[in-house]
């Protein structure tokens, strides 16, 4: 494996010598660039001012890299880059601590001035994150306590009734001794109307890094938060089914509702929750948005799979690093685990039954009416599952061996090409195989297993995986989905997983940052290479492109 190190050695050099700041001189790095051409990746405003985004949030998991590429190799000037971009960052902090980063908002490299889409810029949003507390901690450890404190006062809009909002505000006064001081209520209604969406994708970044908190300073107020507000997602799943939630209020019917299904805001959520008025004729009082467990459509950034995947496995990690103080949040976790697998996982197809929370099979029946999940006529139908959902239930086997969750790790590995592996003894799978396609998630998934059980032939497995992988991957000096795609992504998880694998190989990836999601994204209204200006996701839209 001795190539794959030197490729990813020379792979760092690369970035480190020609994408980082060629205009000013700091040490921030551009988030992409283009393997062919060279450039840097581009952002086009819808007005069409071309943006070089740098956005640190979508650069965790490089930064993560580049510390195990230090520790494989001795060479700390890997890790100390991503040390002096973070420096830099908390230089510029706004007066309640946070950073110029995240789904809306970044620095554009050649003005080196905040920007954003639709001038979302003075809005903060994190989603599944999950930033690397720890390298900032040691780079700044009071900085990294303020900017997670920002980030809860930034996102709760009412500390008494937990009034949690996708949509942080910049510049909100961050009063530090009073902060987390409002009493937990035990009394907070079920499902409670809010104004803020208490989407879980914005609620695992805050519970993780109010415990990240904890793990990094011992500050118990913040791992106390950070379970309260974990516990008002597992308060508010289905009563009888134990599945749920994405978000654990009800949208705050502010307005009547337009009659016209052709206007602009039909689906607004102004006019209350969107899964009832779409949906509550036919299933009645199930029907909430809180309760809905299918996806929207392919290219939704919602679903189960938030709940279920990138959640999941945070909160499991999570829950192995506090030890004996994680196991509320571990046991949370599992149970959720635990149910999805009963009533919607059919492991002969590897997908998973749409349904709301009562566990009902949707698959089939058709949408009545228009509404924010999709048009009138439309099936509800079955999905494969991700590779992110077959990581969380290994993860969570790993850390707990709960008996109850190995038979659909077992059959998630077999429907991913990776074997026939054993429901009764973990540590003697009957066969293992490698796959056409691998991904970072599937390296990862068998890494936990063979962390579980130190079976030689997971390690062996995952050796031809990530051999596979590399070979798949690794094309004109960079790191790409593949030899046709254009863009290399600093994000991509895949570099991390091959610098983690090489580390387990030669024993030494003991503190190593772990592998904690898909990475960051810039979201919004952008003008395409046809001059239409379109809605889109940079991780979907940008970095998918392909040439011949």
């Amino acid at each position: 494996m001795h190539s794959v190190l030197d490729y990813l050695r020379r792979y760092a050099d690369l970035v480190l010598e020609r994408y980082r700041d060629p205009y000013h001189g700091t040490p921030l790095f551009f988030d992409g660039f283009d393997t062919f051409t060279g450039r840097p990746v581009v952002w086009r405003n819808v007005d069409g001012t071309p943006w070089e985004p740098s956005n640190l949030a979508s650069q965790q998991n490089f930064f993560r890299f580049l510390v195990c590429l230090a520790r494989l190799t001795g060479d700390e000037r890997y890790a100390q880059a991503a040390r002096d971009a973070i420096a830099w960052h908390f230089q510029h902090v706004d007066h309640g601590g946070l950073l110029t980063w995240g789904g809306h908002s970044f620095i554009d490299l050649r003005t080196l001035r905040a920007v954003g889409p639709e001038n979302k810029h003075q809005v903060h949003e994190l989603k599944h994150h999950y930033p690397y507390y720890e390298l900032m901690h040691e780079v700044d450890p009071q900085a990294t306590a303020r900017l997670i404190k920002g980030l809860w006062n930034a996102h709760i809009d009412n500390w008494d009734s937990l009034e949690l909002s996708r949509h942080g505000q910049y510049g909100r006064s961050l009063d530090e001794p009073g902060l987390w001081s409002a009493p937990q209520r035990a009394d907070l209604d079920l499902l409670r109307e809010a104004r803020g969406l208490s989407f879980i994708n914005i609620g695992s970044d805050l519970i993780y890094a109010a415990c990240m908190l904890f793990k990094l300073q011992g500050d118990e107020q913040a791992l106390s938060w950070g379970e309260f507000l974990a516990w008002q997602y597992v308060r508010s799943r289905h009563p009888v089914t134990g599945l749920g939630v994405y978000q654990f209020n009800r949208p705050e019917k502010r307005e009547e509702p337009p009659t016209d299904e052709n206007a602009h805001n039909f689906t607004w959520s102004f006019f209350g929750d969107r899964a009832h008025r779409q949906f509550g004729p036919e299933y009645g009082d199930v029907a909430k948005e809180a309760w809905v467990l299918f996806k929207m459509d392919e290219e939704a950034l919602n679903g189960p799979e938030g709940i279920y995947g990138e959640s999941a496995l945070t909160q499991m990690l999570m829950a192995r690093e506090l030890g004996e103080q994680g196991r509320r949040l571990r046991d949370w976790t599992l149970d959720g685990l635990d149910a999805w697998a009963r009533y919607a996982y059919v492991p002969e197809s590897n997908e998973i039954k749409p349904m709301f929370a009562d566990g009902r099979d949707l698959t089939g029946e058709v949408f009545r009416r228009f509404g924010y999940y999709g048009p009138k006529g439309k099936t509800f139908i079955r999905r494969p599952i991700t590779g992110m959902v077959f990581l969380s239930y290994a993860t969570a086997w790993a850390v707990s061996r709960r008996a109850t969750l190995w038979p659909t790790v077992c059959a998630m590995a077999r429907n991913f090409g990776l074997g026939d592996w054993d429901p009764e003894d973990p540590a003697q799978p009957r066969s293992i195989a490698v796959p056409q396609d691998v991904d970072a998630l599937l390296l990862s998934a068998v890494m936990e297993v063979h962390r579980a059980t130190g079976a030689a032939i997971y390690l062996e497995l995952a050796q031809k995986l990530g051999e596979r992988m590399f070979a798949q991957r690794a094309h004109r000096g960079a790191i790409v989905a593949s030899e046709h795609h254009t863009y290399c992504r600093l994000d991509d998880p895949e570099p991390l997983a091959l610098a983690l694998m090489l580390a387990r190989l030669q024993g030494c990836d003991e503190g190593l940052p772990v592998l904690r999601g898909y990475g960051g994204y810039i979201h919004g209204d952008a003008m395409l290479a046809d001059g239409t200006c379109r809605n889109i996701q940079d991780i979907k839209a940008i970095y998918t492109q392909t040439q011949a």
